[in-house]
């Protein structure tokens, strides 16, 4: 099982400086990927996020040129909100910057006040979705892309760079309706859901290969985003997995593994950056 660390791109440590430690401890450190997330506006009655929220693509465009190794993905760009087109080209050029360490998670979104802002049909963001992959594809692979769809119809044109990886940087939907499942199954190579415990991620697991039978895929990852926190004086909950003491923690990651996640994308949570840092270190150390 790989494990990612999620970059603070938003919330309490959101800020230039701490976005590059953590990101450049988890390379030091041998963890495989780091993650960001994605709002482009937060309507004043959700602002749960902090002041600041990072562009997605822009943060993994900095942190790319600070890092070698470790895998850059994102937790989920949501989809309707951007033109694919321009999209297609961004993911494109990161991916051959970085030479091939993208990884896209993608989603439909779910925070109707942030379409509303953007000037975007809340109601068709599910068909939009899946005809953005569908057109991200086609540039990505095609040495003359052709597409014509309910939202945009292209001929005749030429799109480079290529990603460096073939045919494409891997797509992981995100999303725990069926609807997500089933967009995961069709158009993706992985699924990417947020909080589910090891109990819940196991049922899915079982019902995503179901669904997958049908398909010819040589791999799918199953992956997941959770909180983590080490916090030996407080009582937390059974649902939550992987806060509590070392011990909990390391069951529960095991747990998580038995369930069958091949990518575990963890969001460190903590009373001050250090302790972002510590426990990543304590985590590799101790528990990975």
């Amino acid at each position: 099982m790989k494990i990612g660390i999620a970059l603070p791109i938003f919330g309490k440590y959101a800020g230039r400086d701490e976005i590059l430690e953590t990101a450049l401890t988890a390379e030091a450190l041998g963890y495989d990927s780091i993650w960001v997330s994605d709002h482009v506006i937060v309507p004043d009655n959700h602002n749960v996020f902090g002041e600041v929220f990072y562009d997605p693509l822009i943060s993994l465009g900095f942190i790319a040129s600070a890092t070698s190794r470790i895998g850059l993905g994102t937790s989920v760009v949501v989809l309707p909100y951007r033109n694919p087109l321009v999209l297609a080209k961004s993911v494109s050029s990161l991916d051959a910057l970085s030479q091939g360490r993208v990884i896209l998670g993608i989603g439909s979104g779910w925070l109707k006040g942030e379409f509303e802002a953007l000037g975007v049909d809340y109601a068709s963001r599910g068909r939009m979705t899946d005809e953005y992959i569908e057109i991200m594809k086609e540039l990505w692979t095609s040495e003359s892309p052709s597409y014509k769809g309910e939202h945009f119809s292209f001929s005749g044109i030429r799109f480079e760079p290529k990603p460096v990886q073939k045919p494409h940087p891997p797509i992981w939907v995100g999303g725990e309706s069926r609807r997500a499942v089933e967009r995961a199954v069709r158009y993706g190579d992985g699924w990417h859901p947020v909080g589910l415990t090891p109990e819940e991620m196991a049922a899915k697991v079982r019902e995503m290969r179901s669904l997958l039978s049908d398909e010819k895929k040589e791999s799918f990852v199953m992956s997941l985003r959770r909180n983590v926190e080490i916090n030996e004086g407080r009582e937390f909950g059974p649902e939550e997995t992987l806060r509590g003491g070392l011990g909990k923690i390391r069951d529960g990651i095991e747990a998580y593994r038995e369930a069958g996640v091949d990518h575990l994308v963890l969001y460190v949570l903590s009373g001050e950056f250090e302790g972002v840092l510590r426990t990543m270190r304590v985590l590799k150390e101790e528990v990975l």
